[in-house]
This record gives structure tokens, C-alpha cells and sequence, in this order.
């Protein structure tokens, strides 16, 4: 399964700036976005993992792990240059887990930026069913409190905090990594994004 994605403009000096559209046309996410041609990646995905009402498929370069929890639905290791980061994703009910708005303050308050860094904007996009809303954040990651990754602070890392809400109820996915392996894997983690539908 490979789902082609527009590919960045040049190293941006921080991720938490606009993002680059997912797809073109109706279906045009609600904030940000480019108007300048771009060039296009394959990311190839993992057969889809489907649980609670979602279908959702792992870049396949990403190597899944057995939850260490029974609200984690699923975890998975991010390999790249600047070491392995983790994703995590977590399920909690119909109407449950704060909502969106909640949980990205909430992943905001889990990474203190680069003096100067630009404030990050939220991104979010519906089709088939599904919204995703999603946030991606640069500078020190704080320690888990717990028992996520990372156990102690990561300093140059990233956190990509995402909502997907679909009719089985919202999931949370928290990618965190070092800084130069998110950047790489950035283009894969939409991907992983866009590949969510309700589950048949």
C-alpha cells in the first residue's frame, strides 16, 4: 500500500509551522496549507490495523510492538538517523480521552521550544468519515510521567500529537523522537494520518 504525499518546501525552522497539504480540493485541510507546486513522495504503509471502529495502516519501515497497555491500541518504533523514537496510540471509549482541543495543550505543555520558535498551529482535515486534527511540536520533550517515551527529557527532540476521531470514537496518537529522525519520518506520519478511514 503506498499513499503519495507532497513533499516539504526546504527545512522549515521549526515544525510547528504551517503544514503542507495533505491532498488538494474539497478536501483541503481547515488551516494552512501551500499554493506553491510540490514535489510528491510514495510512502509505503504496513497492511491496516483495524480496532474500535478504525482502520488505520503503520508506515512500513516502522517496526510495531506488542502494547504495554490494554488502552494502547497500538506502538510501534520509529527508526532514523538520530535514533529510534516511539508512536503510541490509545483508545479510551466513544467520547473519550478530553477531546481534541484538550490534548493538544496538553502536548503542547509536554515540550518547551527553542527561545524565538515560532508558535505551532494546529492542523486538522476531514474526509471519508474521519477528521484528523494534529499538531507537531520542536524542542525539549519532558520526561514521561507515565511511562511513555521519552523516560528522561530529549533535548532536540519532537512530539507529532494527533486526533482522529472516527464513528467508533476518537484515537490519540503520540509520535516522539529525536529531531532529526521526526523530520524524516514527518512525510510517513501524514501518511499513516491519511491512511485512517472507518472501519468496513
Amino acid at each position: 500500500m503506498t499513499i503519495p504525499i507532497a513533499g516539504p518546501r526546504g527545512r522549515a525552522p521549526a515544525l510547528g509551522l504551517t503544514l503542507l497539504l495533505l491532498a488538494c480540493g474539497a478536501d483541503a485541510p481547515a488551516e494552512g496549507g501551500g499554493g506553491a507546486q510540490e514535489a510528491t513522495a510514495a510512502v509505503d504503509l504496513s497492511e491496516p490495523i483495524s480496532a474500535s471502529g478504525l482502520s488505520i495502516a503503520l508506515p512500513a519501515a516502522w517496526n510495531r510492538l506488542e502494547p504495554r497497555s490494554a488502552m494502547r491500541m497500538l506502538e510501534a518504533q520509529i527508526p532514523g538517523s538520530g535514533g529510534p523514537g516511539e508512536i503510541s496510540a490509545y483508545y479510551f471509549g466513544p467520547g473519550g480521552g478530553g477531546g481534541a482541543a484538550a490534548n493538544v495543550e496538553r502536548w503542547k505543555s509536554q515540550v518547551v521550544p527553542e527561545p524565538g520558535a515560532p508558535e505551532p498551529t494546529t492542523q486538522s482535515r476531514e474526509s471519508g468519515g474521519v477528521r484528523r486534527t494534529w499538531i507537531e511540536l520542536e524542542g525539549t520533550v519532558k520526561a514521561s510521567t507515565i511511562g511513555s517515551f521519552p523516560t528522561t527529557d530529549l533535548h532536540d527532540g519532537a512530539l507529532f500529537g494527533a486526533v482522529i476521531e472516527a464513528p467508533g470514537g476518537p484515537w490519540y496518537l503520540r509520535a516522539v523522537g529525536p529531531g532529526a529522525t521526526m523530520r524524516e519520518q514527518r512525510q510517513a506520519f501524514l501518511a499513516m494520518l491519511e491512511s485512517a478511514k472507518p472501519q468496513g
